[in-house]
């Protein structure tokens, strides 16, 4: 019987897979995702694709499915799907992509082989399930290689999701611990030339040798020249102890601290605008309310600002504070995921313009330059009203904290 393999396509993007499917064996079966999504962040995005898929999915009695999608949110929502589905799940590589080289450490990327033939070996055989691979082991390898290859935040937030649909207990405090173990090593040129397999190898016995959909990885592995240039951003879990707030930090190498007078805004944005007006200074600290889960809904991504600051050469010169998400291509130092967030009550929504704002990222601390006392009394800042419907809607009632996911609480 021909194994029938899942296909996703999205609107307005040809479908790659499908003939080399058919050309190895296999039944190709496109399922065509709606172009039509609720508004709102990246976790939000994930959440959506993944139940979406999951539904298409079972549908179309499949024996196992391609991880093809152009957003690290898309690709880990049909990965999400496939766990549901019990499928196993083959992801091709992609050569820019910090989130593919990551999920080749946990095993759904083949290294020398093409993802369509090996979708169609796995789907005749049924091994390895994607639950299978998404293991502590497994996880902490993508974490680990991810931010090797130089990922921000969204990596962390979309591991939270995967190991919380594999039932993957200690996740969280894992995460805590390897984070600064795991400084970026490779920058994007070495990354291009040399590939997934090579940065693989430099990471050698920090890696746990896990099964993937090709074999077990370090069979899978040659020696590689040390990954080259200027080390990479670090990233940092940093908490307020008074208040109750975390966040995770992502600075250059040599940043020990980030410290600085608050401009405050209420979305990206108005923080984009100020910024683009010379109304921002360099050494000011920008902060950004009402993009967290609830409040984006989902998690937004601030990439309007980061534009702003870049076109005003203020990339590296002013430092971000927000309950949003940091682009993972954003340059300087950026706090953010911060927990609770402003929609939350947290205290990000209660900074005013003014205020003295201090990350220490040695200690991990976070301290503004206002007694807690005063912070609680004050009123939290306004956030734009949204108009979230239907699925958005539900979201954002129910929705976990970013630095848990972002995604549904278990039901």
């Amino acid at each position: 019987m021909t194994p029938r393999v899942g296909v996703p396509h999205f609107p307005g993007t040809p479908s790659r897979y499908p003939d080399a499917v058919r050309e190895t064996g296999g039944e190709p079966v496109l399922l065509d995702l709606p172009a039509a999504r609720p508004a709102g962040g990246v976790a939000l995005t994930r959440e959506w694709v993944s139940d979406v898929a999951q539904v298409l999915g079972a549908a179309s009695n499949l024996e196992a499915l391609i991880l093809d999608a152009g957003r690290p949110e898309e690709l880990v929502g049909i990965l999400v799907a496939a766990i549901r589905l019990g499928l196993p799940a083959v992801a091709p590589y992609q050569e820019r992509s910090t989130l593919t080289v990551a999920l080749s450490a946990a095993g759904f990327v083949p290294l020398h082989h093409d993802a369509p033939e090996v979708a169609v070996e796995v789907a005749n055989t049924g091994e390895p399930a994607a639950r299978a691979l998404a293991t502590t082991f497994g996880l902490a390898n993508a974490l680990r290689a991810g931010l090797a290859a130089g990922a921000g935040p969204a990596l962390v937030v979309h591991l939270f999701a995967l190991a919380r649909e594999a039932g993957v207990g200690g996740f969280s405090r894992m995460v805590r611990v390897l984070v600064p173990e795991s400084p970026a090593i490779a920058n994007l040129r070495w990354l291009r030339e040399l590939g997934a397999a090579a940065l693989l190898a430099c990471l050698g016995d920090k890696l746990h040798d896990v099964p993937t959909v090709a074999g077990d990885l370090k069979k899978q592995l040659s020696t590689a020249p040390p990954a080259s240039g200027k080390p990479g951003p670090l990233l940092t879990f940093v908490e307020g102890r008074a208040s109750g707030t975390e966040a995770l930090c992502r600075a250059p190498a040599e940043v020990e601290e980030v410290a600085g007078v608050c401009r405050v805004f209420s979305a990206d944005e108005k923080a984009a605008r100020a910024v683009s007006d010379g109304t921002v200074e360099p050494g000011e600290i920008v902060v950004v309310c009402g993009g967290g889960s609830w409040g984006g809904p989902g998690l937004l991504e601030l990439t309007v600002l980061r534009e702003a600051l870049k076109g005003a050469g203020l990339e590296g010169r002013v430092a971000v504070f927000t309950d949003g998400l940091a682009p993972e291509e954003a340059g300087g130092a950026w706090v953010s995921l911060v927990t609770p967030e402003a929609a939350a009550d947290g205290i990000v929504g209660r900074l005013q313009d003014g205020d003295a704002l201090r990350v220490d990222l040695r200690e991990g601390r976070i301290r503004a330059g206002v007694r807690p006392e005063e912070l609680k009394s004050r009123e939290p800042q306004k956030l734009p009203e949204t108009d979230a419907s239907g699925y958005a809607a539900r979201y954002a009632r129910s929705a976990l904290p970013g630095l848990e996911g972002g995604g549904f609480p278990e039901a």
